[in-house]
C-alpha cells in the first residue's frame, strides 16, 4: 500500500507557506526526504506535481520521500506552494493511492498585488545575491537585456500583466508565479475535484495580524494540537527591497485583478468550507 502525505499545503506562493510549514514540521509532522543532488528546500517542498520530470517518476517515487522508519507514526506534510495550479495531478495521484477523500488541503491567500511585489523582491534579491550559475529562467524574469534588474513597474508591464492574461490552469511555463494570484481560477478546480470540507482557505492578513487565531484554525482543521508558535517569517531584509508599489504599478494590477478578486469572494461564498474557516473571507485591502 502506498502512503502519501496526509496534508498538502498547496500555496499560494509568497503568502506565508514557509511560516506555516516550519511550525507544522517542528510540531511533529514528517518532512520529505531530500535525495542526493537535490536542493535543500526539498526538505519543505518536493515539487513533485509542478515539475514534469519529477511527476513522471511516479507515485512510488513520491511516496518514498515520506518513508521514515524513526517517525513513521507521524503524519507527513508536503508544503510545495507551486502545487496550487495542479489540482488535477494531485487528485489523480491520491485517487490512485485510494486516499483522495481523506487528504487535507491547506491554502493561504494574500492580496495578489502585495504578493506580486513580494515575488518581485524575491527574484531581485536572488539575482543580486546568487552566483549567476545558480540563476534559473524563473529568476531571470526580472533581468533586463543588459543584465540589470528591472524596476517593479517594468516587471508589472513586461512580466506580470502578460503572464496574468494567459490564465492557464495546470501551468508549466514562465509567468506561472504571477498567475498564482488568479485564485478563483485555481480554487474552482480544487473544489470540483475534492470535497470542500477537505480544503481550508486561510488569509495571509490574519497570519500577520493574529497568528494565534490562524494557528487555532489549522489545529481544528487537522484535528490535532500542534506545539510551538506560529509566526510570520520573512528573511529578505535587503536595503534594496521595494517596500511599496508605485501608483502606476498598483493601478495596472488593480485594474486587472479586481474582477478576479470578486470571482474569488463569490466562489468562497457559494462553496462553504469547513466550520473553522474564516467567514466571510476578508476582502483584500
Amino acid at each position: 500500500m502506498v502512503h502519501l502525505p496526509s496534508v498538502q499545503l498547496i500555496g499560494a506562493q509568497k503568502a506565508g507557506t514557509s511560516a506555516i510549514a516550519e511550525w507544522l514540521f517542528e510540531g511533529g509532522f514528517r518532512r520529505p526526504r531530500v535525495f542526493d543532488g537535490e536542493p535543500w528546500y526539498y526538505r519543505k517542498e518536493t515539487h513533485f506535481f509542478d515539475i514534469d520530470w519529477n511527476f513522471h517518476m511516479g507515485i512510488d517515487h513520491y511516496a518514498s520521500r515520506f518513508e521514515d522508519g524513526i517517525n513513521r507514526g507521524a503524519p507527513a506534510l508536503d508544503a510545495t506552494p507551486d502545487t496550487l495550479t495542479f489540482a488535477q495531478r494531485v487528485h489523480d495521484i491520491y485517487q490512485a493511492a485510494g486516499c483522495a477523500t481523506t487528504v487535507k488541503i491547506i491554502v493561504i491567500l494574500r492580496d495578489p498585488i502585495a504578493r506580486e511585489l513580494s515575488l518581485y523582491n524575491h527574484l531581485a534579491y536572488d539575482c543580486r545575491s546568487l552566483d549567476s550559475s545558480k540563476l534559473s529562467g524563473w529568476h531571470k524574469q526580472v533581468i533586463r537585456p543588459d543584465n540589470s534588474i528591472m524596476s517593479f513597474d517594468e516587471f508589472v508591464r513586461n512580466v506580470s500583466l502578460p503572464a496574468l492574461a494567459t490564465d492557464e490552469s495546470e501551468d508549466h511555463g514562465l509567468g506561472r508565479s504571477s498567475r498564482h494570484g488568479l485564485y478563483a481560477s485555481h480554487l474552482q478546480d480544487w473544489f470540483k475535484l475534492f470535497d470542500r470540507s477537505q480544503i481550508l482557505v486561510l488569509s495571509y492578513d490574519e497570519l500577520c495580524k493574529n497568528p494565534h487565531t490562524l494557528q487555532e484554525r489549522i489545529q481544528s482543521f487537522l484535528g490535532r494540537i500542534v506545539p510551538g508558535r506560529l509566526s510570520r517569517k520573512n528573511c529578505n531584509n535587503s536595503p534594496q527591497k521595494v517596500q511599496m508599489s508605485s501608483c502606476e504599478g498598483r493601478h495596472r494590477l488593480e485594474s486587472f485583478m479586481a474582477p478576479h478578486n470578486e470571482r474569488l469572494y463569490q466562489l468562497l461564498e457559494a462553496h462553504t468550507g469547513p466550520p473553522m474557516e474564516q467567514r466571510p473571507f476578508p476582502r483584500f485591502a
